[in-house]
């Protein structure tokens, strides 16, 4: 007695249709709601609010320190205090170089969002670092939602693709901010 099968059919992927099926499998997927998602090749560390600390209304939050080069003495520290009274943010954000045969474009990125990760305040910077010529710089951001931020996500690299990688990016989730 022969033995049924079932038919068997063959279904080339061709390029476009790889992407189509990208696109269907991205607009099922639940976005990653932390503030990082469309952020490539950063190194990030995480702040809850609950870990920084202070009177209610002035908070200070834990310094963010990390490698914008793992194989390098090169270094991102960010320190971040918020205002709730006034709803203004401070962020202090120096760059070290300690390398001296190395120049980078390090781009340097801060997100605070919501409970429902819907971000409140964004910051970018992309500078180009000399060696042995630390830069420092200090920021403030306001906004009406301050109270709101949950977590604060900080993420670095180094940017190979030069001085303005990212920046269309940051202009975008700008205009993505409401208050």
């Amino acid at each position: 007695m022969a033995q049924s099968r079932a038919p068997h059919y063959e279904f080339p992927m061709t390029p476009n249709l790889l992407r189509a099926f990208a696109i269907l499998l991205a607009l099922a997927s639940p976005a990653l709601a932390d503030g990082r998602s469309d952020w490539t090749g950063y190194a990030w560390q995480q702040i809850a609010l609950s870990q920084c600390t202070g009177d209610g209304n002035a908070v200070v939050c834990p310094l963010y320190h990390q490698k914008w080069d793992w194989k390098r003495d090169q270094w991102v520290d960010i320190a971040i205090s918020l205002d709730l009274a006034r709803g203004e943010m401070q962020l202090t954000q120096r760059l070290t170089d300690n390398d001296p045969n190395d120049d980078d474009d390090v781009c340097v990125t801060a997100i605070a969002v919501d409970a429902a990760g819907n971000n409140i305040l964004a910051h970018h910077q992309n500078w180009h670092m000399s060696p042995r010529k630390p830069v420092e710089k200090s920021f403030r951001y306001r906004s009406p939602r301050l109270a709101d931020i949950a977590t604060i996500h900080i993420g670095s690299k180094q940017c190979r693709r030069g001085p303005t990688q990212d920046d269309a990016l940051y202009a975008s989730v700008l205009a993505g901010i409401h208050s």
